[in-house]
């Protein structure tokens, strides 16, 4: 099996700086909202809270390569590099310079990729690539250089089906310990009436 370089499979676009494109409180025009996918959305288990997404007037359009679609991958350039897919529910946001787009070109798995790029492997790649610098946050020729295996087809979807049904399990945990969370937190309020 040969190691490649991600490049030569994604599309890889910063995010959108957005002091250039958000409306100012009564100077600017504003030509409408949108979500914007800020890094704390992105959980580690590779999804999108959409409860967490923002919504920011602006004054201008964002570019379009950095709006999300269908099954882009969004990665946060600093640590912990978490990668997250983009769902029906979170297509259409603004992706912004504290993040990258990862746009899959049909050539590997979406989950497979999305598991690479969650793997202790991916992450240990980008960490040394910004081993070092003052503040680590990644750049996108660093992302381009991380080194991803290329199985066939057939064990990429296995990874990839085996992956997304582990993160399935965590969120469905996470949402029970949060709602488990709320119902101690009803029943200390009722105990203190």
């Amino acid at each position: 099996m040969l190691n490649e370089k991600l490049e030569n499979f994604v599309e890889i676009t910063s995010g959108q700086i957005m002091s250039r494109i958000v409306a100012k409180e009564d100077i600017d025009e504003k030509i409408g909202s949108w979500k914007v996918i800020v890094p704390k959305a992105i959980t580690s288990e590779g999804t999108i809270l959409v409860e967490e997404l923002p919504e920011e007037e602006l004054k201008a359009k964002p570019d379009d390569k950095r709006i999300t679609a269908l099954n882009d991958i969004v990665i946060k350039l600093s640590t912990p590099f978490d990668s997250a897919i983009v769902t029906e529910e979170t297509v259409g946001c603004v992706v912004p310079s504290f993040c990258a787009i990862i746009r899959n070109n049909n050539e590997l798995d979406i989950d497979y990729l999305r598991a690479f790029l969650n793997s202790k492997t991916c992450k240990e790649q980008l960490r040394q690539k910004v081993t070092g610098a003052v503040m680590s946050i990644l750049s996108i020729g660093k992302i381009k250089e991380v080194e991803i295996p290329i199985p066939d087809r057939k064990e990429q979807k296995d990874i990839g089906d085996r992956y997304k049904s582990v993160q399935e399990k965590m969120n469905l945990m996470r949402k029970i310990v949060e709602l488990e969370n709320k119902r101690n937190d009803i029943v200390f309020q009722e105990l203190m009436k």
